[in-house]
């Protein structure tokens, strides 16, 4: 909740003026300004100065109750901000690596930035009073859940310096470092945004009635006679790993062979608009853990986000308009052999091309009521896609990936979508999928289920299916409806994307108001109703609900919602249910610099969906975390989750269980950390530690040095699982 609290600046982008202001400003020699935050008048003196006038949180377009200016310059190569900033108290920073999500919780400012002036996209780049840097990729979406790439990032320098109430960050952009139309005159989209505690200062007004977020901005910047850097990188890697598991004769680990690995990625412009990728045996493991996801009474697999460095450029664009129709997933592509990816921004188009040989091939199959999962092997995977922008943020795009197994067996996908903005308030969208698949004949699953007539064991069977979705949603300052329609049959299958569910017709209206205050302790209050009924494909009634939400925000960056789920009619496993509900709320809060808290609490009742005879249960579920900002450089997360669901009429439980996760970091620099991960799961009764070392001076020269313990209780505690590695991985920029 805390990340979409700040990065909701990206839902509210001023509205265009009539008369548009273009802003030129000097062009200087890259030798005259130094990047360490300490300003030096002389340097900046004939800067253009831009100032943030306008409140646009929690006040509309109102007088900002902090002053705050950013000064602009640039050279044949770089851009250079200057941001002065005052406050009304002592500054709230920390040292933080790289959109660490405790920089939610500080004084941030940046530029937001539409290089091609379409709205495909927008650009938040900023920085923290100590340096700290935070990049954000904000898609036209209509879905607030895959609107934000935090992942994304830029090569760019910063460095910031404190003094008593105010504070001071200096910044240097290389033009190389982003993406924009050929040509060496550039005229961009362009604000300066600032999020100071729980208001939100812009150096443009905002419009509350306009639903496209990435196609509004008052003003324009205007760079002449720039020089085209073409990038040339080459990224080198090293890792050595030696991993061990538990003896049972002696309960001692024993250890393998170290095992070492070499790879090479190349990165290269052919034109600005044109760059080619090329990874040669591609380290595409995860070093950071995941955390941890209860799935206690989920019969669908989960995703997880992707932190792989290769997928950062380029792939907003496979995203559909639903989430739930998603023909590509990153993390399906495992562990490839060689993995190529050619992507062409023009002024009007876009076009995305990724070819791989992998060699552990994910295999998921969705169904009605759960979802299966096997491990399979080599396969070739290419994904296609033409992307064409029209005005005011509208497009219209094409989508093809393939994949092909060893030994026999395919999977192909084609696609068409479209985003359409019929007026400044009502968008509508579709998503049109068609699948071709052959399975292979093998046992990466077993399971003796079948769906339509077809075995959900891989024997060679051949089906085709379809998947389709149509919105409708209109949006002003204070009303937001919604109508969406999809439907999935059961032999929808997307063998390169995230798939878990089909076999389903679904239609959904959603209605909200939201009230603001621009003053006082409340800062605004939203009601919500969500209407869902769901029909399989042989027209019997699966799901009949309503949902009912309030939600407030206070002053102190603290929201209160709370939800109340009711199921008139449900169905799973062909077995009715009726008249059943649960109440989540939610809390979060942030009011010092010290101390961030937010929480989770449901209750009511639920099917046990993992159960062999499914029954309606009484649920509880808790999940909290606490975050301390002990010192400018150590932060201590706690995250603690409890989930039980118990039998009706008895004293029994279906499951019941908790995880609790405790990750110490201390930052010595922006570029230098060390952490500790600790987690105790309480339904396997296993323990798992992960210290890690990590340099990171950019986002793609790395060196790592950490390990994995995993330890399982049977009469006591012993370690199951052992491993320790270190990569080091470097930018050579050619």
């Amino acid at each position: 909740m805390k990340q979409y609290t700040f990065l909701s600046f990206l839902l509210f982008f001023s509205f265009y003026s009539e008369a548009q202001k273009t802003y030129e400003p000097l062009k200087i020699s890259d030798d005259l300004i130094s990047i360490d935050g300490l300003i030096n008048q002389e340097e900046w003196d004939k800067a253009l100065k831009i100032d943030l006038n306008y409140e646009t949180q929690p006040g509309y377009n109102t007088k900002p109750i902090v002053e705050t200016s950013g000064y602009i310059l640039y050279s044949d190569f770089h851009i250079y901000l200057r941001f002065d900033a005052k406050t009304r108290e002592t500054v709230r920073a920390s040292v933080r690596k790289r959109d660490d999500f405790g920089i939610f919780n500080d004084d941030i400012i940046g530029i937001v930035i539409d290089t091609y002036g379409d709205g495909r996209n927008n650009l938040f780049i900023g920085s923290n009073p100590y340096g700290s840097q935070m990049d954000v990729r904000v898609l036209n979406s209509i879905m607030e859940e895959s609107r934000y790439e935090i992942s994304f990032d830029l090569e760019y320098e910063s460095s910031g310096s404190i003094n008593g109430n105010s504070y001071q960050i200096e910044m240097k952009i290389p033009f190389s470092s982003l993406p924009f139309p050929n040509g060496k005159n550039q005229k961009w989209k362009f604000k300066i945004f600032r999020k100071y505690i729980d208001y939100e200062l812009s150096s443009s007004r905002e419009d509350r009635d306009n639903s496209c977020v990435t196609c509004q901005f008052e003003d324009d910047i205007l760079f002449r006679d720039i020089k085209i850097d073409k990038k040339f990188d080459l990224i080198p890697y090293i890792t050595s790993s030696i991993e061990g598991s538990n003896n049972s004769v002696d309960n001692k680990i024993k250890y393998g062979k170290v095992k070492n690995n070499i790879g090479l990625s190349l990165n290269t412009e052919l034109s600005k608009s044109l760059s080619l990728e090329l990874a040669i045996n591609p380290d595409f493991s995860q070093v950071e853990a995941d955390v941890t996801q209860i799935d206690a009474n989920s019969a669908f697999s989960l995703s997880y986000p992707e932190k792989r460095p290769f997928f950062n450029k380029g792939t907003d664009i496979l995203k559909l308009n639903n989430p739930d129709l998603q023909p590509f997933y990153s993390r399906s592509i495992n562990d490839p052999v060689f993995a190529l990816k050619l992507l062409n921004q023009g002024k009007k188009s876009r076009l995305f091309y990724l070819s791989s040989l992998d060699n552990n091939s994910p295999y998921l199959i969705a169904g009605r009521d759960r979802s299966y999962f096997g491990e399979g092997k080599k396969s070739f995977v290419n994904v296609l896609r033409y992307q064409r922008l029209l005005n005011n943020g509208s497009k219209i795009g094409f989508l093809s990936t393939t994949r092909h197994y060893d030994g026999g067996g395919y999977g192909n996908l084609f696609a068409i979508d479209g985003l359409f903005q019929l007026t400044k308030n009502i968008r509508l969208s579709f998503d049109i999928i068609k699948n071709l698949n052959e399975e292979p004949v093998n046992n990466w699953i077993d399971s003796d289920d079948y769906f339509n007539d077809y075995s959900v064991r891989l024997d060679g069977e051949k089906f085709n299916g379809n998947g389709v979705f149509v919105g409708l949603s209109r949006t002003t300052e204070n009303w937001h409806s919604y109508l969406g329609y999809k439907y999935i049959d059961p032999k929808y299958r997307a063998d390169v994307g995230f798939a878990v569910k089909n076999d389903r017709k679904w239609l959904t209206y959603f209605q909200s108001y939201t009230s603001y205050r621009d003053e006082g302790f409340l800062r605004n209050i939203s009601y919500s109703l969500k209407y869902d009924m769901l029909h399989n494909f042989d027209n019997q009634l699966d799901v009949i609900s309503l949902d009912g939400r309030v939600e407030a925000s206070f002053k102190g960056n603290t929201n209160i919602g709370i939800t109340h789920d009711y199921d008139f009619v449900s169905y799973y496993l062909d077995k009715k249910y009726s008249n059943y509900g649960s109440t989540r709320i939610g809390f979060s809060t942030s009011p010092v610099e010290l101390i961030s808290f937010d929480s989770n609490i449901s209750f009511g009742k639920d099917v046990a969906y993992n159960d062999e005879n499914p029954e309606l249960g009484k649920e509880f579920n808790f999940r909290a975390t606490l975050r301390l900002q002990l010192n400018n450089n150590l932060s201590i997360n706690n995250l603690f989750s409890y989930s039980r669901l118990k039998e009706m009429n008895t004293i029994d439980y279906y499951y019941k269980g908790f995880i609790n996760r405790l990750d110490t970091k201390y930052q010595f620099s922006k570029f230098i950390g060390l952490r500790l991960a600790a987690e105790y799961n309480d339904f396997s009764e296993s323990i798992f530690f992960q210290p890690l070392f990590e340099w990171t001076p950019n986002p793609f020269t790395i060196f790592y040095v950490g390990g994995n313990q995993n330890l399982i209780k049977e009469q006591e505690y012993f370690t199951d699982r052992s491993q320790f590695f270190i990569k080091f991985q470097y930018l050579i920029s050619l």
